[in-house]
This record gives C-alpha cells, sequence and structure tokens, in this order.
C-alpha cells in the first residue's frame, strides 16, 4: 500500500470533516462531546499462528491524547509508591484491597478490569497480581507489561511520576489473532498538526514491525466516534473532493 505525508494529512483532513453532521437545508452541527479519532489498519501476509509476528506494545506518542487532567490508570502499590498516587489523584489499590478483590464474584473482577485502561503495579506486587487479577486482566490485554514492551511495572515513586505523564501519550498497539489493529491518534478538539504527528508515529512503528513495511498494509481507514470512515487512499479522496 502507498502512503505519504500528503495522502494521511488529506485523510486526516477528510474524518474531520466527516464528524460534522450535514443536511441539505440546514445548518451544519458539531457533536456535544469530544470524539476520538481512530486509526484501522487491516495487514495482509502475515502468519499470526507465529507468536513473533504478533505485536503487543504500549507505545509513546509524540503529544498527549487525555484530554481531561489525569490518565485513565489504576495504581496497585503499597507504602511510599501509594502515597505518590493518592497525591497524584489517580485510583489506587493496596495488598489488602487485592485480597478483598479476590473474594469478590468474577463479574465484579471483569468490571475492575474494564475500568480502566491502564495499570501500573509496584514490582514487588506484581506476584499477587498475577495471582489473582491475571485471568480477568490478561484476555483484555491490560496485565502491566515491564520496559521495553510496556511501562506498567515500577519500583519507586519517581517512577510513577514519570509513568503518570508518560501515560497522556501512551497507546496500546496489539494484532493478535486478527491481521487489523486499532488505535486511537487523539482527540478531534486537538489540533491538526498534533493528529497528524500521532498518527504518523503510529503508522511509522506498525511499518517497522512488518516484514516488508507498508506491503502488508492492506488498507488503512481513520474515523471519528460517530463519523463515516475515510479510506486512506488516493481514488476514495477523489470522490468525495469537490
Amino acid at each position: 500500500m502507498k502512503v505519504d505525508d500528503k495522502l494521511l494529512r488529506r485523510s486526516l483532513d477528510a474524518a474531520i470533516d466527516f464528524s460534522v453532521i450535514k443536511k441539505e437545508g440546514f445548518k451544519d452541527k458539531v457533536r456535544k462531546f469530544d470524539e476520538s479519532i481512530d486509526l484501522i489498519i487491516n495487514i495482509k501476509d502475515v502468519n499470526l499462528n507465529d507468536p513473533k509476528n504478533r505485536i503487543d506494545k504500549e507505545i509513546i506518542l509524540s503529544n498527549e491524547i487525555v484530554t481531561n487532567d489525569k490518565p485513565n490508570i489504576c495504581v496497585i502499590a503499597s507504602d511510599e509508591i501509594l502515597l505518590e498516587a493518592k497525591k497524584l489523584g489517580v485510583d489506587t489499590i493496596d495488598s489488602d484491597g487485592l485480597v478483598k478483590l479476590n473474594s469478590e464474584e468474577k463479574k465484579s473482577k471483569k468490571k475492575f478490569a474494564k475500568k480502566y485502561d491502564y495499570f501500573v503495579v509496584e514490582d514487588k506486587m506484581m506476584r499477587d497480581v498475577a495471582r489473582y487479577l491475571a485471568r480477568f486482566l490478561g484476555p483484555v490485554g491490560k496485565m502491566p507489561k515491564p520496559f521495553p514492551t510496556g511501562y506498567g511495572i515500577i519500583s519507586s515513586p519517581e517512577d510513577l511520576k514519570t509513568a503518570y505523564e508518560r501515560y497522556k501519550k501512551i497507546i496500546r498497539i496489539q494484532m493478535k489473532k486478527q491481521p487489523i489493529i486499532f488505535a486511537k491518534i487523539g482527540k478531534k478538539t486537538m489540533s491538526i498538526d498534533k493528529l497528524f504527528e500521532n498518527m504518523k508515529t503510529i503508522v511509522n512503528f506498525i511499518a517497522d514491525q512488518m516484514p516488508h513495511r507498508f506491503n502488508n498494509f492492506k488498507s488503512m481507514y481513520l474515523k471519528s466516534t460517530m463519523g463515516k470512515s475515510v479510506n486512506v487512499t488516493e481514488e476514495f479522496l477523489k470522490t468525495i473532493e469537490v
């Protein structure tokens, strides 16, 4: 698949334009919530039966994708790290909390796993996290990962501060069972330049994981949460340009 900066930028412009509700005879309307801008890439000629071809990694984007005041993380820790997490205002759980959670019904554990985007865990508590939560975090790809595949395992309050800022820019890239990748590049209210920079980071990262780079891209789409999809091709763009 042919991919260049001009094509990506024009496609992003089109996705933003498609997010606006347009109806003949009426004024254009913008939805009242801040839509996400999502990237979908279909992959070809990659054997996912070979574990080496699968992708499961957290990557840091050029710009923050968190539009509220803090990333949606839960910190599982003790002592000084736990105190630092509470200072930062993020949700926390300690050793006693883990034991209590383990005694709850399965649906409560699934709800807990679904509530947060990421879990940040003190290294010495990883054994308990694996013991009590692996069955629920694993299937949804949320088990904390150590560097270089992730940033979710820490050992000091300073590590937590760094992780807190990182998770404003981090997204999870996964391709395990199906040859398709979904990635959030940001929010519609972000500047088009920042959205473009994030998209470029993701596209280049995925190309770098492929045996034949962009030749393994079957197709690519961009869309806002509620908007129509944009097929990232010159042919599609010609059909919508006036």
